[in-house]
């Protein structure tokens, strides 16, 4: 397996490096170089034969897309590149959480940690809010500073636990092999994956559910939805689980009749105004694998709340506070968030996770993102 992936990785590199400009090529190179031998596969993952020869293409393509996005200037990020706004928060364990729950970061109840959360939006591109295809999948990326314990991608001082959220309880696609084809017709067509969905597989019906319910899926403020992982973890060494987080407020703010460009940053800033506004609060939750039918492998499968249950865990809180400045903006837009970072605890697992590992290095390398934060900066005010 060592071998193949170095293989793999080697010829990704090269593949990179091909048609570009020389300083994208060395950046290209680096980024699959960045690339380690993943940890052996858990006792609960199958892998597909040819799947780290697929990630490795991935890697490949998905720099090149990068490559074509932003010929000239600073990459934005592969996947989510528009924030709706960057926020600190409180991210509270909970004191009465059940003894089966106490693992990781949830391990020693009322523990606080500081965090940054980043809403975000799915398109290629920095697109208005709401496009002419409908809404988009939207994004909740948790990242706590401080945590304590062995961490995944053992990169100095990274005691970070990112939980990377979607708005609906699936992703779009159910392994490494669809996302491989797809990440080709996206270069190929300029982004266009409607070439996709022209050979309608059984693999493809289930993206093309889920894509259906992105597009009836209206979000008219980003702290009034619910946030799901999809893909499942370790909650320990002999547990699996998902997560999500869902918003105390019943309040649901409609989608304008006209909306700007950008109108979920503009209902953020006003739910959160330091005068006007108030804390938006979430309930962090554990839904734990009780049953051997629950997928691991298929993304797309969502998990019955009737066999496994929600469990409350912990609280988020974000205050009060004026996100929109160019300091917090530019703070956050060269943070990483991946679901690689954390705990060997909540390791991720699942074919997607295994290719979020490599693209998410990768990506992170070709984008010269700094080393992980071990607090909130001390801007000069």
């Amino acid at each position: 397996m060592t071998k193949r992936r170095s293989a793999s990785v080697a010829a990704a590199a090269m593949l990179l490096a091909v048609s570009t400009h020389p300083r994208q090529g060395a950046r290209a190179e680096q980024a699959a170089a960045a690339v380690a031998t993943p940890p052996p596969l858990t006792k609960f993952e199958k892998a597909p034969p040819g799947e780290a020869e697929q990630i490795a293409q991935i890697i490949a393509l998905t720099t090149q897309l990068l490559e074509m996005r932003y010929p000239e200037g600073m990459a934005r990020r592969g996947v989510h590149p528009k924030d709706h706004g960057c926020v600190k928060a409180t991210f509270t364990v909970n004191s009465d959480i059940p003894e089966n729950f106490r693992v990781g970061v949830f391990a020693t109840p009322g523990k606080k940690y500081p965090a940054w959360i980043r809403f975000s939006n799915a398109t290629p591109f920095l697109a208005p809010d709401l496009g002419k295809g409908g809404p988009d999948s939207r994004g909740m990326a948790i990242k706590l500073i401080g945590v304590e314990g062995e961490t995944l991608l053992n990169e100095p001082g990274a005691k970070t636990q990112d939980f990377l959220l979607i708005n609906l309880p699936a992703f779009a696609f159910p392994n490494v092999s669809e996302y491989l084809e797809v990440t080709k017709i996206q270069l190929a067509n300029n982004d266009d994956i409607r070439p996709f969905f022209a050979n309608m597989t059984p693999e493809k019906q289930k993206t093309a559910a889920v894509v259906t319910k992105i597009k009836q899926t209206n979000v008219g403020n980003p702290l009034e939805s619910p946030y799901f992982s999809a893909a499942p973890f370790l909650y320990g060494s002999d547990r699996v689980a998902k997560f999500s987080v869902t918003p105390r407020s019943a309040e649901k703010t409609p989608v304008p009749a006209n909306p700007t460009t950008n109108y979920l940053r503009e209902a953020m800033k006003k739910s959160l105004d330091p005068a006007n506004g108030k804390p938006a609060v979430f309930d962090f939750k554990v839904q734990l694998r009780n049953d051997e039918s629950l997928p691991i492998e298929d993304a797309t499968a969502e998990w019955s709340e009737t066999t496994a249950p929600q469990q409350n865990v912990a609280t988020i809180e974000i205050g009060q506070q004026d996100f929109d400045n160019a300091f917090q903006v530019t703070e956050c837009e060269h943070m990483a968030f991946t679901p690689w970072h954390g705990l060997t605890a909540h390791r991720p697992i699942g074919g997607i996770n295994r290719l979020r590992r490599d693209v998410y290095i990768a990506s992170s390398t070709f984008r010269s993102q700094p080393k992980e934060p071990t607090g909130f900066p001390k801007w000069p005010w």
